[in-house]
């Protein structure tokens, strides 16, 4: 997990970002694990889609997340400051206090993180922000 430094505030996420331009979303996945926490990952599979409303852009961001696999189970993640990531660890989410997540990562793990190491289809989450960030569900 990363803890960045957003408008709204310091919050635990997962790693994560735009896909460049003729780049599958399992290779921006990928980059940006290695951007963000200098970690070399490979993707096991797809764990959910979502939907982002911006109504204050009247746009919508759509991705994925991606189970990743380690490279080396052994490395230990590095912030890269240059991206705002302030510390970088390997950790249960559930160990995290209220509002310690970030509102899309909170949404995804609340739900996939009990079931794990179940195989499971993947599903789907829809939020809505405004200028001042994610609409409580």
């Amino acid at each position: 997990m990363i803890r960045q430094e957003r408008q709204t505030g310091v919050r635990w996420e997962v790693p994560g970002g735009g896909q460049e331009a003729g780049e599958t979303l399992e290779a921006a996945a990928i980059r940006e694990a290695r951007e963000e926490a200098g970690l070399d990952v490979t993707v096991d599979r797809l764990i959910c889609t979502y939907a982002s409303y911006r109504l204050h852009t009247g746009t919508v961001v759509l991705g994925a997340f991606y189970l990743g696999v380690a490279a080396d189970p052994g490395f230990e993640p590095v912030p890269q400051l240059d991206e705002g990531i302030v510390e970088v660890r390997w950790l249960d989410p559930t160990s995290l206090g209220a509002g310690e997540l970030g509102p899309l990562t909170e949404r995804v793990l609340d739900r996939w993180w009990p079931v794990r190491e179940e195989p499971a289809a993947p599903f789907h989450v829809e939020l809505w922000r405004n200028r001042s960030g994610y609409l409580p569900h």
